[in-house]
Order: structure tokens, then C-alpha cells, then sequence
């Protein structure tokens, strides 16, 4: 008898877990910045445990329903959290305003990035059409001077520091290498594998850091050989001893 209750919840709690999941929708988005190109940005839904990464113009595809949160986590751009509305599933494009980091780190942006200045726009709809009401404030997204430009966010964390600081040790193992940024094969692999909370509180990594630490694991000589092996386990070994090494680099008190 037991045996059949424990079969018959077993039932009920997949069958519940589906309907969740059909409840959800496939909603079409689109990254934007003013003057900035917007691509390969990691989106996390992590209500629903998914991610995906943007495509060219920052468009990208990913399931969701009313009160999901997505989170953003770029190289250029703060992370961002955004709160998805019913208006947000059925419009045809949902925008979401990426707000870049410090000119200092737009430098080494625009340099890398473009040659050009003409600004990007929206696909489709205006500034007016931007999620920028639905975005709350984080720890890892918030300066403490809105007023006076600061590198340095609430909790702390100098990400331009940072970057430069994984840039610069990348460039010493890799001087041949011109772009260190460009591949997002790595990126892409780990995204449909490893759910954000495994990179938040496995990692302990903050929601800007995540896209700078797959690009420090990309440039890896190991990426090839640990992709080839498809398994989930030992992704997640590399990971956890990958950021070992990544928090010494971007580690303050060594500086």
C-alpha cells in the first residue's frame, strides 16, 4: 500500500512539475545599449533553472512566464535583474537596457569591439518600450554615488579591476592570441549544463563575475578535452577548480 502512495505521489509531483514547465512560453528578447553593440550575454532564468546566451544585436530566445526573473551578466554591461510581466510575454519583442560599465573599461571596449561609432538600436520599439520599470536594484548592480561615476558597487566588488586583471593575466598565457573574448562555444555548452545556482551559491561567484569567469575558463588549453568527456560531473569538477584559481587573480587582498 505504501508502495503504491509513494508510486501515486511520485506521479502527481511529475505531472505537476509538467505543467509548470508547459505554463511556461518561448518569449523572443533583445539586449540593447544606446552607443554600445550588445552580444554574448548570458541570460538566466532562475525561476525556471535556464540560460541561454544572446545572439547578434543582443537578440535572444528563452522560455518564461509571469513574476520568472532573468538575470544578465556581461563583460561590458552591469548584471541586471529583471521581473517578467504578462506584458512582457505577449509583447513581440521584450527589451531589456544593459547599462555599460565605466568609460575606463568602454575603452578597452570600443577598441576591441568596434571600429565604428554609429549607435545601436532596438530591432523593434523605442526607449519607452525598455524594461527599465520592472529592474530592481542588487548588490551587484547598484553604485553607491549615482551622481559621480564609481567602479566600486555596494558589496565591494571593482569589477573593471578586475576584468583588466583577468585580461592582463590571460595575455601573458596567451600572447599570440589577439581576441580573448570572441569565443562563446565554452559559454554555450556550460549554459545548457550547469544552472545558475550552481555559479551564485556553489561558486559563490556574483552575477557580474560569471560571464568574466567562463571567458577566463574559455582561454584554457583543457576546454576542448573537458567538453569532449560530456559529463556533467566532471564539467562541474573543472569549474569548481577553475574558480579556485580565478579568485586568487581577481582576489583584492592581493593587491
Amino acid at each position: 500500500m505504501k508502495s503504491i502512495l509513494g508510486i501515486f505521489t511520485l506521479f502527481l509531483m511529475s505531472q505537476f512539475s509538467i505543467a509548470q514547465e508547459t505554463s511556461r512560453r518561448i518569449i523572443h528578447g533583445q539586449a540593447v545599449n544606446d552607443s554600445i553593440k550588445v552580444e554574448n550575454v548570458i541570460v538566466f532564468n532562475t525561476s525556471a533553472k535556464l540560460g541561454t546566451v544572446t545572439k547578434l544585436n543582443g537578440n535572444f530566445e528563452i522560455k518564461a512566464r509571469e513574476n520568472d526573473t532573468l538575470v544578465f551578466s556581461s563583460l561590458f554591461f552591469k548584471s541586471k535583474k529583471v521581473v517578467i510581466s504578462k506584458e512582457d510575454i505577449s509583447s513581440s519583442v521584450f527589451l531589456v537596457n544593459l547599462t555599460a560599465f565605466t568609460n575606463q573599461l568602454m575603452e578597452v571596449v570600443v577598441e576591441n569591439k568596434s571600429k565604428s561609432k554609429e549607435k545601436i538600436k532596438p530591432k523593434i520599439g523605442s526607449t519607452r518600450d525598455i524594461v527599465d520599470t520592472k529592474y530592481f536594484d542588487d548588490n551587484q548592480s547598484s553604485p553607491k554615488n549615482t551622481v559621480m561615476p564609481s567602479n566600486v558597487t555596494e558589496n565591494g566588488m571593482d569589477f573593471v579591476r578586475m576584468y583588466k586583471d583577468v585580461m592582463r593575466f590571460l595575455r601573458k598565457k596567451n600572447p599570440k592570441k589577439n581576441d580573448l573574448t570572441s569565443s562563446v562555444t565554452f559559454t554555450e555548452s556550460v549554459i545548457k549544463k550547469i544552472k545558475y545556482p550552481f555559479f551564485n551559491s556553489t561558486l559563490k561567484l556574483q552575477d557580474d563575475e560569471i560571464k568574466l569567469f567562463l571567458v577566463y575558463c574559455e582561454n584554457d588549453t583543457k576546454v576542448k578535452t573537458i567538453l569532449d568527456t560530456k559529463s556533467d560531473f566532471i564539467l562541474m569538477d573543472y569549474l569548481i577548480e577553475k574558480n579556485i584559481e580565478f579568485k586568487k587573480i581577481t582576489s583584492s587582498e592581493n593587491k
